[in-house]
């Protein structure tokens, strides 16, 4: 996980057509832009960001790209009351491996469950 000590703040467009605003530190706009490539071009298509709101409290941002279509047809969008990521299956293997992590608990995935980041183009 890539942590920079750096603000950068991630607005959601909160209505069709709308816009999302990223506003952030140089170092945060590196850090994320680093997280991004690295999401893209793993295995599991999956990382993690760690920034900082303008108040100085920490976040993470987990970057995925490892959706299904199944789960791209029925996630709401961003501007929905309902918007909801966390049902996200990579969501909840990346929850349960941050889980065991902090627990010192081992886990153990199979193959199968990984999903290599499906190449477009």
């Amino acid at each position: 996980m890539l942590t920079a000590k750096a603000r950068l703040h991630i607005q959601n467009h909160n209505e069709p057509n709308g816009r999302a605003i990223i506003v952030g530190e140089r170092a945060a706009l590196k850090a994320l832009g680093t997280a991004l490539t690295k999401a893209g071009n793993s295995v599991l298509g999956l990382e993690q960001v760690e920034l900082y709101t303008s108040d100085g409290h920490k976040y993470t941002v987990p970057i995925t790209c490892d959706a299904s279509e199944e789960e791209w047809q029925t996630l709401p969008v961003p501007y929905d009351k309902k918007h909801d990521l966390t049902n996200l299956n990579i969501v909840k293997q990346l929850d349960e491996v941050t889980k065991s992590i902090v627990t010192g608990k081992q886990m153990e995935v199979s193959i199968s469950q990984l999903h290599p980041c499906k190449q477009s183009g």
